[in-house]
């Protein structure tokens, strides 16, 4: 059987942006004087929260809705997590009632996390923060270049960090940024040609199947992808980017990223809405989406079933931390079950957004098929 091109949620490098010319500007946050920009979101988390001088053992509201290697920052950086609920409403934001329902002279800051890329309300959550004298850390990891009212995400946060493999095809790097002084990143790093390979790699996959298949042959069947699966270290907290993320930076962060994101979810949502959950059917204005959520209660099933069709969507935050009692926070819960993730990176084209739709909408049929009783 002949292999089909291979389409990811991670964004691949391709060679044209070799030609492209530097940009004069970069993108919010990394021209900030405030700016740090470590090998992981993580690792910036761990070292933000070192700068802001929290004390062993200080406590944090926290999503229980999380992928999991933010929580291990915080824990490896002493913090005591007091968990919080999904919330019910759009984008997930938390009830107010539910947050103040935790405060006590422990808790010293808020987590609020910008799921899929989608913007919240940060600017109600800097004045709820104000007003309970609390800090409010941003988890922009998934939301590098998008804004709310035309205000970059990651303006409020006293912390917010930021993803940029997520959002362009860069071999790494995070940016973080912080009221507090952060100790930079050490000067020692690596070239990083490998992963600027499987980038390129990523690419070629994706426009033809033949490379698709050689790529497979040659990285194996089982082959592991940390940025999609649930891999909670944390690494080396002063890890610098690599040099080539540097110099790609300012050629693969060009104006057009957010538009055409913004363009390819609204793409899936006008074909797919009736499988989205109600709380990210609507894209907002100034999004920059990391991924396109898909709701079923076959979830695992219909993630092999579109493997096996060359659509890797990421199998979205199935396994959470460890620490958190699962048992208490069910819509999280509910949420960890049902969510896949689909691709809307900036190197689709339309016909390729085209096969994600009518593989989806295949695939689904033939799972409610085999859930029918059979006569």
């Amino acid at each position: 059987m002949t292999t089909l091109p291979r389409i990811t949620v991670m964004p691949p490098l391709p060679f044209k942006l070799y030609a492209h010319r530097p940009l004069r500007k970069l993108p919010f946050p990394l021209e900030e004087p405030r700016c740090q920009i470590f090998s992981l979101a993580r690792q910036g988390l761990f070292m933000g929260i070192k700068a802001l001088g929290f004390d062993p053992g200080d406590e944090i509201l926290v999503p229980a809705y999380h992928h999991g290697s933010e929580i291990e920052a915080l824990v490896q950086a002493g913090i005591r997590c007091r968990f919080y609920d999904a919330g019910q409403g759009r984008l997930l934001e938390p009830g107010k009632e539910d947050l103040e329902a935790l405060l006590d002279d422990r808790v010293r800051a808020l987590y609020l996390t910008h799921y899929l890329g989608l913007p919240q309300d940060t600017a109600r959550w800097r004045a709820w923060c104000d007003e309970h004298d609390l800090l409010l850390i941003e988890d922009a990891a998934q939301a590098w270049l998008s804004s709310r009212d035309g205000t970059p995400v990651g303006t409020y946060g006293d912390l917010s960090i930021f993803c940029l493999y997520k959002t362009i095809g860069v071999p790494d790097g995070a940016a973080v940024v912080s009221d507090s002084p952060l100790e930079p990143p050490c000067s020692k790093r690596s070239i990083g040609m490998g992963r600027v390979a499987l980038r390129h790699a990523a690419y070629l996959a994706q426009r033809w199947g033949w490379f698709a298949d050689l790529r497979r042959r040659f990285k194996g069947a089982d082959e592991y992808d940390p940025d999609l699966e649930q891999e909670f270290g944390l690494g080396d907290p002063r890890r610098p980017p690599y040099a080539t993320t540097e110099f790609l930076l300012a050629r693969a962060a060009y104006p057009a990223v957010q538009a055409m994101r913004a363009t390819n979810y609204a793409f899936l949502l006008e074909r797919l809405e009736r499988f989205v959950p109600k709380q990210f059917a609507h894209i907002p204005e100034g999004a920059a989406p990391f991924a396109f959520p898909l709701q079923t209660n076959r979830k695992e099933q219909l993630f092999t079933r579109l493997a096996r069709r060359g659509i890797f969507a990421s199998n979205f935050w199935s396994i959470p931390h460890p620490c958190l009692p699962t048992a208490g926070f069910p819509r999280a819960a509910t949420l960890r079950n049902s969510i896949l993730a689909l691709p809307v990176h900036q190197e689709l084209s339309g016909r390729e957004l085209e096969r994600v739709v009518d593989t989806v909408l295949s695939e689904l049929q033939r799972v409610d098929r085999q859930r029918s009783p059979e006569r």
